[in-house]
């Protein structure tokens, strides 16, 4: 850094960025200012009905003249027999007073603890049950939830645009499952009790058994591969229909997204076993990963059937990935913490995840210090040529489960050599930005510029994209960021 004098003003030259960043890391303002403009690749862990504002919802709902019950936040498309609720439309009194409101009931904004009679992480994932009257698919067929979901994906690339990040890897929806599961009905009965059973002995070698069983029977059943084809058709749907709305902004089309399929891990384990057999056979269907880049699992993870059934789950994946080899997943896993759950249970999430699944990418990973062979498990993701990097949630892990500053085990993935991805998780429910979590990440943790920009890199490197995009993509942030430095070098 050098100082030159002009006139009665003195100017900072700065010669080389890492030393402008060192200026500003503790200046929250500043770093804020310096993200804005600085490209950042992938936003790689997002929900797409959790990443949409509250205010987006709102406007939704007021469109169709939607239901709400204002004591509860929950939007009807019908008014309920039992309840009390309103009609919201343009025209009502008091619409900015409903707006504040159902604002707050839909996101973070203004939560208070001691007026909401569970815990943070209830609330947060109860939001989605209160606006799924707008989101929900019932078949196939639904153009209702089609339409509004394709808004919320085009809002979601607007904002990536103004944010300068290039590239959106969404976690998308769930596959609608018929109650049979492809399966006749004393059919379902006999493997449900067979996996439940087994799974209470831990004789894995049976489960696994028979979950190639029910495996061989979806691949021979017809309104199996139909809705596979319906699946991904909507999916396909989704994207196309995002870019036909009208906005200020002509170059969306310039983000470049792809999507994840998932499972609900509160499901019963058939039809979660349906759902990802859905999703991967999409994911071969796409063939090219030009549309649907993976798969994951997500819902809370300390849920009564997502902790009693979380070896049972991991099993599937190892299932199907053994049988669907080229398909990506990304798991969320270790989404957990001390308090949130029994200390015994917060000792295998993460371990079980890469032991069985096969998973490429981890996300959250925050019961990490918990886990019984923490140092194996950084080891293994760590290894040269089979990296496991993880996604950071850093505002998400704040909110849902009360862990922060040195409670949370960044520090440990990055001095292990982990590769570290920052992501948002669900920007709109939590009132958050890609922008915001990089400014987190540096004034919790201190990281360089370089250790930064690698983060950024890495959003890249290990997301789903194929190999030849990569490079296109990595060619592009060579050139964003030669531009990026030359303007902070400038800087006054």
């Amino acid at each position: 850094m050098k100082t030159t004098e002009n006139g009665d003003n003195t100017r900072t030259a700065f010669t080389d960025t890492s030393d402008y960043f060192e200026g500003i890391k503790d200046n929250a303002a500043a770093l804020r200012k310096f993200f804005t403009a600085m490209p950042k690749g992938g936003d790689i862990h997002n929900h797409l009905t959790g990443s949409a504002y509250a205010e987006t919802y709102f406007e939704l709902a007021v469109k169709y003249n939607m239901y709400v019950d204002m004591e509860t936040g929950k939007l009807y498309k019908e008014p309920p027999k039992d309840g009390k609720v309103i009609q919201l439309s343009k025209e009502m009194d008091a619409l900015h007073n409903h707006r504040m409101t159902l604002i707050d009931k839909w996101s973070i904004r203004n939560f208070q603890p001691y007026k909401y009679p569970l815990g943070p992480d209830e609330y947060f994932f109860g939001t989605f049950g209160l606006l799924s009257a707008l989101t929900s698919i019932h078949d196939y067929d639904d153009e209702f939830s089609l339409n509004n979901l394709a808004y919320l994906m085009h809002e979601l690339k607007v904002r990536a645009f103004r944010e300068n990040v290039q590239y959106l890897e969404v976690i998308g929806i769930a596959p609608v499952i018929p109650e049979d599961c492809f399966l006749e009905g004393h059919v379902y009965n006999y493997y449900d009790s067979r996996l439940k059973k087994y799974l209470k002995t831990n004789k894995y070698d049976i489960i696994k058994q028979s979950l190639r069983q029910v495996l061989d029977i979806f691949e021979e059943t017809k309104n199996a591969q139909k809705n596979v084809e319906d699946y991904f058709a909507f999916v396909q749907n989704i994207e196309e229909k995002s870019n036909t709305f009208k906005t200020h902004l002509n170059n969306i089309n310039e983000i470049e997204c792809r999507y994840q399929g998932y499972a609900v891990r509160g499901l019963e384990p058939l039809i979660v076993f349906a759902q990802l057999y859905v999703v991967y056979k999409a994911c071969l269907k796409d063939g090219s990963g030009m549309l649907l880049a993976g798969c994951n699992i997500v819902a809370a993870e300390n849920g009564e059937k997502a902790m009693m059934y979380y070896d049972l789950h991991m099993l599937m994946f190892q299932v199907l990935t053994e049988k669907y080899k080229s398909v990506n997943v990304s798991l969320h896993a270790g989404e957990l913490t001390l308090g949130l759950i029994r200390p015994e249970h917060l000792t295998y999430h993460i371990g079980n995840a890469i032991k069985y699944s096969m998973t490429r990418r981890i996300g959250h990973g925050v019961c990490l210090p918990f886990e019984l062979d923490s140092d194996t498990i950084l080891q293994t993701m760590q290894q040269e040529g089979k990296k496991i990097p993880v996604e950071i949630n850093l505002t998400s892990n704040e909110f849902i489960l009360g862990v922060k500053d040195t409670e949370h085990p960044i520090t440990l993935y990055h001095k292990a050599g982990v590769p570290i991805i920052i992501s948002t998780d669900d920007p709109g429910i939590l009132r958050t930005s890609l922008t915001e979590q990089y400014t987190l990440a540096t004034l919790r943790y201190g990281f360089s510029y370089d250790e930064i920009k690698q983060f950024v890199y890495n959003s890249i490197k290990y997301s789903f994209l194929p190999n030849h995009v990569q490079k296109s993509f990595e060619t592009m942030l060579n050139n964003l960021f030669n531009n990026f430095e030359k303007q902070i070098i400038k800087k006054e």
